[in-house]
């Protein structure tokens, strides 16, 4: 039977020099390989997770995150923070004004923060339905949309099924497309929403 120690009085240089040279291979050559693959795997599942994540669950992140987001509608350009996200809309808090905008009708452009975020509780879970909430609520709106033209201002007196009713000023009425409607900005009161996911 043979029995190793580790208790050698004597060493073998030689050994010791092509134990250190294995090891440096290991280290460079075969672990440098293992090391540059992982990489690679992670790169890989990384962006597996970006291509499946949707813009909801980027608006979602922005919300919790606290950046500072700039919303794009045409020529028009908001900037704030993220204050309030449904399925298909994002409400931005842009100083004294409440900017809601349907997602797929904007452009997001982002500039990160050190600190801030939040978790938006009580919103509306669709656009149609926030539209409603500012419907029950009678405070003015503004309303944009590409094939509007200019903005439309008034109050929302019914979201239907494919169009918005606004009572505009001076008796005027207008009947605006739902699907063209991509921003609805109203006034928050003293520091505070009138209404809607700011509360």
């Amino acid at each position: 039977m043979t029995v190793f120690s580790t208790d050698s009085s004597e060493e073998d240089p030689a050994e010791d020099k092509e134990l250190a040279r294995l090891a440096r291979y290991l280290r460079q050559g075969v672990g440098q390989e293992w090391r540059a693959e992982l990489e690679a795997t992670e790169f890989e599942t990384h962006q597996e997770r970006m291509r499946d994540r949707t813009l909801q669950g980027v608006v979602r992140m922005l919300l919790h995150r606290g950046d500072l987001v700039t919303i794009q509608a045409g020529s028009l350009m908001w900037s704030g923070e993220v204050v309030g996200s449904g399925e298909d809309y994002l409400t931005l808090g842009a100083g004294h004004l409440c900017v809601d905008a349907r997602l797929d009708r904007i452009t997001l452009v982002v500039t990160k923060q050190q600190s801030g975020g939040m978790e938006a509780k009580g919103v509306a879970n669709t656009w149609r339905a926030r539209l409603r909430e500012l419907e029950l609520t009678n405070q003015p709106v503004e309303l944009y949309g590409p094939s509007l033209g200019h903005s439309r201002q008034g109050r929302i007196r019914v979201v239907s099924g494919d169009h918005i009713w606004l009572a505009e000023r001076a008796g005027l009425e207008s009947y605006l497309p739902l699907g063209e409607v991509a921003v609805a900005v109203s006034r928050v009161d003293e520091g505070r929403p009138t209404s809607g996911p700011l509360l």
